[in-house]
């Protein structure tokens, strides 16, 4: 999934959100039509009216009203999102979750934005309701209340790293040896790109070519997620976080921490070996990509996505226990506006998509023979499967399946598993589940300032180390001190509000 870099809303937008809400709650246009504002994670909508005008046609034919979407990208997504509420705009549900910096679900919903379905959502989507644990429900509580669906996919993190499948036959690499050899990410990613850079048909000269590795957003990626830390229900940016898989509950500034120390060894390294570009997380995807880190361990799922963007065979492996946070479960989300007349009628359209597999597959890919053609592939045992094979002059790539209803519902892709549902629902099930689980940081209004600042602050640094624009004259203990120095100001404060939230919460 893609992380969003907008930054906090101003406390005076929201509090002129919540007194908006207030004064206006009830009030609607077309009781038979819900608007929908959705997350296009930043593919091409170019011919979206098409698709969204055959999903009304069922979704009126099947539940007797109207659906009209209203789709924003990832970068601006959250910022136009909050404007909408802050202006008392009409529109019935949204995307929502704790991937959204500065409009995160629990934020929102603690703020007065959304409508609370503690009663509905049973009632209204059964289907949905039914189809996670009642201990998979505890996460989207805020103060004891349901605002928002769940979107099903995978909530246990884990790190994955995903590498050419050529350059892992060479390699002889299997995820067996990794673990009987006790091998971290940063062994297996170092072995793989020294193979890479002595291989000359890959690397001329030995020089690697551009984007061969790439880290995306490495501190989330390979060091939250590789040891099990928790931010808390808030942006991994933002100063303090638990070491959940130890069981502890003692908030600690990461950023002060050996944990940004081993990220900034790992980064310098890779520059320093000449493995990755400066600027890597914002060029261009390559045909040259041969390692990367998929952000999340996600079986088959991120094999795919990588063949059907790089058209390369990738190998996936896991690092990290699988975790179980709030944050991770609450990701991804749909959540109704609290002005809304229209709760009835949303809960039985994110019913109805989780429900009807063909509904579902042509709001999130298309239409077969524009958008997808169905093509035959063998399994590792040689038996023969039918998958989707996207059609690259497709106008219509929403690219973010994950974000309506569950992501289950997806057709067969091309490396998937027959079983690829049933292994992704076990590592959810057999997950270890954090001290701070059902837990979500609301931040007070005088902190808001606060966490600006640091998420600022710690933005910067984590893209230094990422872009290699680090200076070569300081050592990275050096240029850490000075970005905790920096964020002095704020951190205790950040951790005080952060620990003692989080002491109340577990003392309930």
């Amino acid at each position: 999934m893609k992380k969003f870099g907008t930054k906090c809303i101003s406390a005076i937008l929201l509090a002129t959100t919540a007194m908006s809400l207030a004064a206006c709650r009830g009030t609607g246009e077309d009781n038979n039509t819900i608007r929908y504002i959705v997350y296009t994670g930043g593919g091409s909508l170019d011919d979206a009216h098409r698709i969204y005008s055959k999903v009304d046609d069922i979704v009126f034919e099947k539940l007797g009203f109207h659906v009209d979407f209203e789709p924003y990208g990832y970068t601006d997504y959250s910022n136009k999102l909050s404007m909408k509420f802050a202006t008392g705009e009409n529109f019935d549900m949204c995307y929502s979750g704790s991937l959204l910096s500065g409009f995160t679900y629990s934020s929102a919903a603690a703020d007065g934005m959304f409508a609370d379905i503690t009663e509905d959502l049973p009632k209204y989507a059964p289907d949905v309701y039914k189809s996670l644990d009642a201990k998979v429900w505890e996460a989207a509580k805020v103060d004891g209340k349901i605002y928002g669906v769940i979107n099903e996919q995978l909530f246990a993190r884990s790190t994955g790293v995903a590498i050419d499948k050529e350059v892992v036959t060479a390699m002889g690499l299997t995820q067996e040896q990794i673990e009987e050899n006790n091998w971290t990410y940063q062994d297996v990613i170092t072995k793989a790109m020294e193979h890479i850079q002595k291989d000359p048909q890959i690397s001329p000269d030995g020089k690697v070519p551009s984007t061969t590795l790439i880290l995306g957003n490495g501190w989330d990626e390979f060091i939250m997620q590789s040891h099990g830390l928790d931010a808390l229900g808030a942006n991994s940016y933002y100063p303090g976080v638990i070491e959940a898989v130890e069981g502890k509950t003692q908030v600690i500034n990461q950023f002060d921490s050996k944990y940004f120390k081993e990220f900034a060894d790992f980064c310098r390294k890779a520059h320093e070996a000449g493995w990755i570009d400066e600027s890597q997380d914002r060029l261009p995807v390559t045909s040259n990509q041969r390692v990367r880190l998929t952000g999340t361990y996600y079986p088959y799922v991120s094999d795919a996505a990588l063949y059907n963007s790089i058209g390369r065979d990738f190998v996936q492996f896991q690092f990290g226990d699988p975790l179980m946070s709030t944050a991770n479960v609450t990701s991804s989300m749909t959540a109704i506006n609290v002005r809304s007349k229209n709760v009835d009628k949303c809960l039985q359209f994110i019913n109805l998509l989780h429900t009807d597999k063909e509904l579902f597959n042509l709001l999130t890919i298309g239409e077969e023979g524009l958008e997808y053609q169905w093509k035959t592939a063998y399994d590792e045992n040689d038996n023969e499967y039918q998958y989707v094979n996207y059609i690259k002059t497709s106008k219509y790539k929403p690219m973010a399946d994950w974000a309506y209803g569950t992501e289950f519902n997806g057709y067969r892709k091309r490396g998937y598993a027959e079983n690829w549902v049933e292994a992704v629902k076990s590592i959810n099930t057999n997950a270890t589940y954090s001290p701070a689980y059902g837990f979500a940081f609301v931040p007070e209004r005088d902190l808001e300032g606060a966490l600006d600042s640091a998420y600022i602050i710690a933005q910067d640094y984590i893209d230094m180390f990422l872009d290699g624009s680090f200076s070569d004259n300081k050592t990275n203990e050096e240029i850490i001190a000075e970005m905790n120095k920096e964020m002095a100001p704020y951190v205790d404060k950040i951790i005080e509000a952060k620990q003692k939230q989080l002491d109340a919460f577990l003392a309930k």
